[in-house]
């Protein structure tokens, strides 16, 4: 490993020659020797190197993300043949790359060499450079990182690894106890003895302590200046810390006996209803590691690989995922990933950007060294259509920032004339764009898409001037320093003020980092790797942590006096008790750095389908229809008052089955038959629901109709005379009987009785039919007498007392008038008489004294 000066002392050569050291380099040392070699050690004879004594050793593969040892595979073939078991490290540059980067390149060159056969130690990772840092928060960060993705790759091909990390004993002060994971091998030429002495013994005390513990490793390269036979010139010299069957079973890949351990625990999400999400676990442990996802404790069929898509989401989707890693040695359970469905929104502003609607916003820029293009064609840069797209249309609004000056600058939109109140969100599609190489990106490749809301919108939105509300910028390549004061990846703002690491804000934690790509919350969720389209002609892979390269899912919620920020269903940032005043939004772009980027037609921000969303609110029926009464011919009409976010759909209905077209508030009913009286109801709907009203009735009155009019009535003086009407209509009609036009009390039913009748009932009898549609009079009906039988004097009889008898006969029952007169032209009453039974004898008294007397009988009242 001395293609680079190390930082280590001044070499001292403490065992020169391998072969010169007798006993104590003999295969019965207490402590197993081991050596590294690369290309500068060119031809090796395994065999020789074998007989002297080595027991273990390591050969360079990969530096950077470009070099692969010209030796390598030849040293591990034929150190293999003879015996001696051998690993692969890799030479990084972290102030070069990002970690995942250099360790792809050493996995795609070292893949077949780290296997359980029994024939391969740990690979090695060689930390030598210190001069800057790429894609980490720290040099522990991206150790960490290329081992974990290390690790999971082997995990995947079913092999258990814990990796090497090779340091100079200084240089162990640059990492931090996160380390202590890995096996610790540290470089000093102390010029100590292998098997007596430690590394520990240089002028930094201080570093023995700082990662491992105080005094701890597991190997050490003593020399770089050794004599091996079998190698031509000199070579680096290790020695393990243990005896040669701890050795094996440390460094041996296949002899790992270690139960499972989870080193990227699954994320809690959230999700719309329709979403697709994906958890994912990274694992290590001996091989082979097997996986059972669970929800609320119970396994999820056939979900057995190291991660878990759910897709077409819906409520009973959310609660808590698990998974359960095992293998022969063991199992562990994964912390709980919550998944929250989000409940139903409807939008109450939207753009597509599909036609140019900048009239429609209100654009802020701090300088003209800004760019924005709405309806603009991104498909020639290679980007697909964006998820929220319909038809697969490609047009957005593109922002760029720093165009042509060398100025820290900013633009945003808001539209105009816009407030929102109450409980919203803002929700957009995201892509992110940037010049490369990658993953370091080129020069000012490093620039912000801004969203927020509570802002005036009028406002430039960056951290001067009067920015308002409360807003969030996140990078595309992740390229900020994580543990910025001032200019880190994610940021959350109320104003101009950025939320600060400890203040809570970020839900990843109150870590130094936490605002950075490298800290472990986004790298779940966001494993890096992402490349530019293929139109882009650009190189390299983006680091972990990174959102750029793909289209992102971005939500700004607001509920009450809370502000949270959502990408792709994972939670970034909480802002609480925050004080709005103003209620607009914006979506825009900054360059928050004063460097001009080397190709600006790259770098840029694009948002479609934006839309500004409300919480749906399930349909009710604040006034319920009622039922309607009308009249035959005439029209029905039913209203009903409802509420609901959207507003809701209407459907009404007769006898339970839908009425076509009937999807209004109200319905109307037009001549209205008998066939239409019944039952109806509405429906209201919208995407929260559906309420059915009670049910109301329609009744059909009917107008009365006569068919059988009363007819005419004779009758006998003192008899009864009924009169009778047939009719009908809905509801039944009553009647009103009538004489000679005026209402006859109590005369009410369908026929009248006129009891006893006298000549003073004789006249024209009517009956007037009403119900609730109306009413109609009869026909009138005559009642008449039938006139008397005339009276007549059946015979005379002069009584012995001189008095005179009459018999006389007429009409039963009906009442005659007696009288009497001597001259036919004077009449006096006698008598009335009834005639019972049609004939009586009557004493027309003493008639001596009368010459003459005349007699007549008439009807009498």
């Amino acid at each position: 490993m001395n293609l680079h000066p190390r930082r280590f002392v001044s070499p001292v050569l403490g065992f020169a020659l391998l072969t010169g050291l007798g006993a104590a380099v003999s295969v019965q040392a207490q402590r197993p020797l081991g050596i590294d070699v690369s290309h500068y050690q060119a031809s090796i004879n395994w065999s020789s190197v074998a007989a002297s004594g080595i027991t273990f050793a390591w050969t360079k593969a990969t530096e950077g993300t470009g070099t692969v040892d010209a030796y390598f595979t030849i040293n591990e073939a034929n150190a293999n043949a003879a015996g001696v078991p051998i690993g692969a490290y890799h030479f990084a540059h972290p102030e070069l790359h990002s970690p995942d980067v250099e360790a792809a390149h050493f996995w795609n060159n070292a893949k077949n060499y780290i296997k359980s056969t029994g024939d391969y130690i740990m690979p090695m990772l060689d930390m030598e450079s210190f001069s800057g840092l790429v894609g980490a928060s720290s040099f522990s960060d991206w150790a960490n990182q290329w081992c974990n993705i290390i690790v999971s790759n082997a995990a995947a091909t079913g092999v258990t690894i814990k990796p090497v990390i090779y340091v100079g004993e200084c240089n162990a002060c640059n990492f931090d106890t996160s380390v202590a994971q890995w096996i610790p091998w540290i470089a000093h030429y102390s010029g100590g003895d292998p098997q007596t002495s430690t590394p520990w013994t240089s002028p930094c005390p201080g570093c023995a302590t700082t990662s491992w513990g105080t005094g701890v490793w597991k190997i050490w390269q003593y020399s770089s200046t050794g004599s091996v036979p079998g190698i031509s010139g000199n070579c680096d010299l290790d020695v393990f810390n243990g005896t040669s069957a701890t050795m094996l079973t440390t460094l041996l890949i296949g002899t790992n006996t270690s139960p499972p351990s989870i080193t990227s625990q699954p994320s809690s999400r959230y999700a719309d209803r329709g979403g697709t999400i994906k958890f994912t676990t990274v694992a290590a442990g001996a091989a082979t590691l097997k996986y059972q996802w669970r929800f609320n404790g119970t396994n999820i069929a056939s979900a057995t690989t190291n991660s878990y898509t759910l897709a077409n989401i819906q409520t009973n989707n959310a609660g808590g995922y698990t998974v359960v890693v095992t293998n022969a040695f063991g199992s562990i359970t994964s912390s709980v990933a919550t998944l929250t469905v989000n409940p139903l929104f409807t939008p109450v502003f939207a753009d597509n950007f599909d036609t140019n609607s900048a009239a429609n916003w209100t654009l802020n820029q701090s300088s003209a060294d800004t760019r924005i293009a709405f309806a603009y064609n991104y498909s020639g840069y290679g980007i697909a259509s964006a998820p929220n797209s319909v038809g697969g249309t490609t047009k957005g609004v593109k922002f760029e920032a720093n165009v042509s000056l060398t100025n820290v600058a900013a633009l945003n939109i808001s539209p105009i004339g816009q407030n929102f109140i109450g409980n919203f969100r803002l929700h957009y599609d995201l892509w992110i764009n940037q010049n490369g190489p990658f993953p370091a990106g080129g020069t000012g490749s490093t620039q912000h898409h801004t969203s927020g809301l509570g802002t005036a919108g009028n406002r430039v939105q960056w951290n001067s001037g009067t920015a308002d509300g409360v807003w969030f910028a996140t990078d595309g390549e992740g390229q900020a320093t994580d543990t910025s004061a001032t200019v880190p990846d994610w940021r959350a703002y109320s104003g101009i003020t950025l939320q600060q690491t400890n203040s809570g804000v970020y839900v990843g934690g109150n870590q130094p980092n936490v605002r950075g790509n490298g800290h472990s919350y986004y790298q779940n969720v966001f494993p890096g790797g992402q490349t530019a389209p293929g139109a882009q002609a650009q190189s390299g892979g983006l680091d972990v942590g990174t959102i750029g390269f793909a289209w992102r899912d971005v939500v700004v919620n607001k509920t009450g006096n809370t502000v949270e920020w959502f990408i792709d269903g994972l939670k970034i940032a909480t802002v609480t008790n925050v004080t709005f005043t103003s209620s607009n939004i914006f979506i825009g772009y900054w360059d928050s750095f004063a460097s001009w980027s080397d190709n600006t037609n790259l770098s840029f921000g694009l948002v479609d389908n934006l839309r500004v969303e409300v919480p749906v609110v399930a349909p009710a029926i604040t006034t319920p229809p009622t039922n309607v009464t009308v009249v035959q011919g005439s029209n029905a009409t039913f209203i009903v008052a409802g509420s609901g976010v959207p507003a809701p759909g209407y459907q009404w209905r007769f006898a339970g089955t839908n009425i076509g077209g009937a999807t209004a508030s109200s319905y109307t009913r037009a001549n209205v038959q008998t066939n239409h009286t019944g039952n109806y109801s509405v429906v209201l709907t919208n995407i929260g629901g559906a309420v059915t009203s009670s049910v109301v009735t329609l009744t059909v009155n009917i107008p009365p109709t006569i068919s059988i009019q009363p007819l005419d009535v004779a009758v006998k003086l003192t008899s009864n005379a009924t009169f009778t009407v047939t009719a009908s209509g809905t509801p039944a009609p009553g009647y009103q009987w009538r004489f000679n036009a005026a209402p006859i009390g109590g005369a009410t039913a369908s026929s009248y009785t006129r009891a006893n009748v006298q000549t003073n009932a004789a006249g024209n009898y009517s009956v007037l039919v009403t119900n609730a549609a109306g009413s109609l009079l009869s026909s009138n009906a005559l009642l008449s007498l039938i006139p008397p039988v005339p009276a007549q004097f059946q015979s005379t009889t002069l009584q012995p007392d001189q008095t005179l008898q009459l018999a006389i006969s007429g009409e039963p029952g009906a009442t005659y008038v007696i009288e009497s007169s001597t001259n036919l032209t004077d009449w006096s009453t006698l008598t009335s008489l009834v005639l019972t039974n049609g004939s009586t004898l009557f004493d027309a008294g003493a008639v001596t004294n009368d010459v003459q007397r005349y007699f007549r009988a008439r009807l009498g009242p």
